[in-house]
C-alpha cells in the first residue's frame, strides 16, 4: 500500500511538472510582451515619434545608423515619467545621450531616458511607476528637445512599442 501511494504521488508530481512547463513553452513571447506591457506607463504626457526604432539616416551624423530606440517630441522642460517600478542605477551626463537616466526593473530589463535637461532621481534610487525622473532637454548629440527613450533586455536593445502597447497610436492621436 505504502508503495503504491509514493508511486501515485510521484506520477502526481511529474504530470503537475509537466503542466507547468508545457505552459511556459507554449506561451506566445507576443503574450509575454503583452503581459510584461500592462505594467508600464507612458513616459510622457503627449508622446508624439519623432524617430522609430530601427535603421534610419542619423539626423545630425547624415548617415544610415541603427536607432536604439525611440525619440519622443516634447517641450523642454516636460515632465518625464519611469514607465516602470524599479532602481535608478545611473543618472549623469553620458556623450551623446547628454544627461541620461537608467533605471533596472528586474529579469534584466532597463529603461533609458536621453537628452534630459534636469535629472529629479540619485543613483540607487527606488522609482515606482509614473514617478517623474527628469524633464525633457536638448542635451547631448540632437537636433531639438526630445526624450530619447531605450528599452534593453539583457544590454540589448529592443523596440519599445513592444513594450509599451499602442504608443504609436496615442502618439499620432
Amino acid at each position: 500500500m505504502q508503495k503504491l501511494r509514493k508511486d501515485n504521488s510521484l506520477k502526481l508530481f511529474t504530470l503537475i511538472l509537466i503542466s507547468i512547463l508545457l505552459t511556459l513553452i507554449c506561451i506566445p513571447s507576443s503574450q509575454f510582451r503583452a503581459s510584461v506591457a500592462n505594467s508600464f506607463v507612458y513616459p510622457l504626457m503627449s508622446p508624439r515619434i519623432s524617430s522609430s526604432y530601427g535603421l534610419r539616416k542619423h539626423p545630425v551624423l547624415k548617415v544610415k545608423k541603427h536607432h536604439s530606440g525611440l525619440d519622443l517630441a516634447a517641450p523642454s522642460g516636460a515632465p518625464i515619467r519611469a514607465i516602470s517600478d524599479g532602481v535608478v542605477v545611473f543618472a549623469d551626463p553620458f556623450g551623446a545621450y547628454g544627461n541620461f537616466v537608467v533605471i533596472e526593473h528586474g529579469n534584466g530589463l532597463t529603461s533609458h531616458y536621453g537628452h534630459c535637461e534636469t535629472i529629479s532621481v540619485k543613483q540607487k534610487q527606488k522609482v515606482s511607476a509614473g514617478e517623474i525622473i527628469a524633464t525633457v532637454g536638448k542635451t547631448g548629440r540632437v537636433t531639438g528637445p526630445h526624450l530619447h527613450l531605450e528599452i534593453r533586455s539583457h544590454g540589448t536593445p529592443q523596440d519599445p512599442e513592444n513594450y509599451i502597447p499602442y504608443l504609436r497610436a496615442s502618439a499620432e492621436g
